[in-house]
């Protein structure tokens, strides 16, 4: 270790005085020492170095998010030898993946799902070169990911929920991207793909767009499109597994929510004529850069599918399974939750939800469950970036809620 790290590893541990504002280059160094020392990592984590940063004003946050966010960018580009040689590796799992830049400067993103499902290796190979052309008129930096696993459900088992999202932090670390135009796409496995991680990653995409495929039971909530665009295409003559029918039930589940909530479940539908799994889709991918993802809604419906998405919008959830179900909703500076079947649950905020300057109010099932002020928190910022990879879902402030059983 180098002496200028020792130094400033005496910094952290010692903390700053509580109160003082976070001058930009001590902020800057202790991002840095914090993203690229695993061993000095673990003794901050453990230090009450995290208290002494904590009273923090809103003009302090805003200027610790860039820079938290650059030096993000900059440890996980020296570690990133895996993107380079344009592969995923989790475990066992191995997800190859190809990347076109099409544009130039700050691009949006276009991840695009190939067709297949459990049929020898060499078909789902030829199905995963296919994709890479399949759109040209995609927008921005166009990413083909390889199913890491050639059964039927590739795209849209649990284990591949964590290699998209080590895939989306990859690029979005690595590359010049927007992270508010993160776009998905896929045809037939690729688009019960789409569907079934666009509707429960909602949070991380701006629309999705799902071709020549259908929801699936249980694993796509219709509430999760409430602030992400969707737009499904079918073959009116598409009737295997049910799918054009499926379609048709999802549109009329959806043009229900659109009537009830008028301002949110945009979506289109297409049904093609006279096709059947074979449509020309072509339409979705110029349609899909129109759209900016809302990541700070002030509702959110949140119904886990399965045990590994932990975050959704400004919620976490660290024992999520299927069942469970949360309404969540931001009024100036009164939360409410509705609940079933969750027992503890946390509740991240910064200033674009609510005022942190004065007291806030949880209530859950119509019993309060706090009441206070919330600390803004260095450490929050760089928790919450670390996490995900994603620097608009860097919150400065959490409240950790148990909500009693039987409310």
């Amino acid at each position: 270790m180098t002496i200028s790290r020792i130094l400033l590893f005496v910094t952290v541990v010692m903390g700053l005085s509580a109160g003082a504002a976070p001058r930009r280059d001590v902020a800057l160094g202790l991002a840095n020492l914090y993203f690229s020392a695993p061993l000095i990592t673990a003794k901050m984590q453990e230090s009450d170095s995290w208290k002494k940063h904590t009273a923090l004003t809103g003009e302090d946050i805003e200027m610790l998010r860039p820079e938290i966010w650059e030096s993000y960018r900059l440890n996980h580009r020296k570690a990133g030898a895996a993107f380079e040689q344009r592969e995923i590796v989790l475990g066992e799992d191995r997800m190859p993946f190809t990347l076109v830049r099409r544009g130039s400067g700050k691009l949006p993103v276009t991840i695009s799902l190939h067709g297949g499902g459990a049929i020898p290796k060499e078909q789902n190979d030829r199905q995963w070169q296919a994709q890479q052309q399949r759109y040209p008129d995609a927008p921005g930096i166009y990413v083909c990911p390889r199913a890491p696993r050639d059964t039927w459900n590739q795209w849209h088992a649990e284990h591949v929920y964590p290699l998209m999202e080590a895939l989306m932090r990859d690029v979005l670390a690595h590359e010049e991207a927007d992270p508010n135009r993160v776009y998905l796409m896929g045809y037939s496995a690729g688009g019960y793909g789409s569907m079934s991680m666009g509707a429960n990653l909602a949070d991380r995409f701006a629309a999705v767009a799902a071709s020549a495929a259908a929801p699936t039971p249980h694993q796509t909530p219709v509430e999760h499109w409430r602030h992400l665009p969707l737009r499904f295409e079918i073959g009116e003559q598409d009737i295997a597994y049910g799918r054009v029918k499926s379609c048709r039930e999802y549109q009329h589940i959806l043009t229900g929510m659109q009537r009830q909530f008028r301002e949110h479940f945009q979506f289109t539908f297409i049904e093609h004529e006279n096709r059947g799994h074979q449509i020309d889709d072509q339409a979705c991918a110029s349609w899909l850069g129109q759209f900016e993802r809302k990541a700070r809604p002030h509702t959110v419906s949140w119904k886990p599918s399965n045990t590994r998405v932990r975050q959704f919008y400004w919620l976490a959830n660290d024992e999520p399974a299927p069942g469970q179900e949360i309404e969540a909703r931001i009024e100036g500076n009164r939360i409410q939750l509705e609940t079933t079947r969750v027992t503890r649950l946390t509740v991240r905020l910064d200033d674009s939800l609510v005022d942190l300057d004065q007291p806030v109010t949880v209530e859950a099932n119509g019993i309060k469950i706090f009441e206070g002020r919330v600390k803004r928190e260095w450490q929050c910022l760089v928790k919450t970036l670390e996490e995900r990879g994603d620097p608009e879902l860097m919150f400065c402030s959490e409240i950790a809620l148990y909500i009693p059983q039987g409310m």
